[in-house]
């Protein structure tokens, strides 16, 4: 698996901690585009600006060029497929402040790099993600934050991975989802998804009187689920990797199925 050309994105914006801290790392050996968000966007999902399309503007991060769109990730791919006129090697979506688990559709960051590979700009992706503080989930990033607090854990560890992973071809899948625990460590597991969101995240607070909800910050840290799933693995201080594939179709039942005709 050669690399040269990668394009990264993600949905806490083009400037943000985790964007920045990969170009640090990579510029110096890669050929590297950005094509991200402008602001936060995480939790929007597959979204895209259909109805009334958006803007974008450029702009420069440590010596990388850098477009970003006033809309979503989902937005932001579809400009790149439009952009840029080779496609890339590789797509690496993140490094995301919060984790993203459970193979559910509301992460920006995983839907980018699904996103990507559907429009052709790249035959594989990685979507890296780091269990942060939940205090800065959903940070505001100002491109200006101190790197220094996060080069070494999860930056350098986010290459390493990115290293091996590409050394061994992303062990034969088309998208890596990679989460990383609040504390530092080396250690990974590889991993399939959580079964159910309440194994890691905590329900949604509710205020009956005022008829208002409210999304809370962190997780469940003191379960114990099912056993190989990024949920567990995370909580227990492992680098989660789970092999994905960028569709939800249920290949085994599609080939039991496939050419079958029915009569209603």
């Amino acid at each position: 698996m050669k690399i040269k050309r990668i394009l990264l994105t993600g949905d806490d914006g083009y400037n943000s901690i985790g964007i920045r801290l990969l170009v640090r790392f990579l510029k110096d050996k890669y050929e590297l585009n950005i094509c991200a968000t402008k602001v936060q966007q995480s939790g929007v999902g597959g979204m895209l600006n259909i109805q009334h399309g958006g803007k974008w503007e450029e702009g420069v991060i440590d010596g990388v060029k850098a477009i970003y769109v006033s809309g979503t990730p989902g937005d932001a791919m579809e400009l790149a497929r439009v952009m840029f006129s080779k496609d890339f090697d590789l797509v690496i979506s993140g490094i995301n402040l919060g984790p993203n688990i459970t193979g559910e559709l509301a992460s920006g960051t995983m839907t980018a790099a699904v996103r990507a590979i559907k429009l052709h700009l790249a035959k594989q992706a990685i979507a890296f993600s780091w269990n942060a503080p939940a205090a800065i989930w959903y940070h505001d990033h100002v491109g200006t934050e101190n790197l220094k607090v996060y080069a070494d854990y999860p930056g350098k560890t986010a290459i390493k991975l990115f290293e091996l992973a590409v050394k061994n071809n992303f062990w034969g899948n088309l998208v890596l989802n990679v989460n990383f625990p609040e504390q530092p460590t080396v250690k990974v597991k590889f991993t399939r998804f959580a079964y159910y969101l309440d194994d890691f995240f905590a329900p949604l607070n509710l205020d009956k009187k005022t008829r208002r909800y409210t999304y809370p910050f962190g997780i469940h840290p003191h379960l114990k689920g099912f056993v190989n799933t990024d949920a567990d693995v995370l909580r227990a201080g492992y680098i989660s990797v789970t092999p994905c594939q960028p569709d939800i179709l249920n290949y085994d039942s599609f080939q039991a199925l496939k050419g079958k005709v029915i009569n209603l």
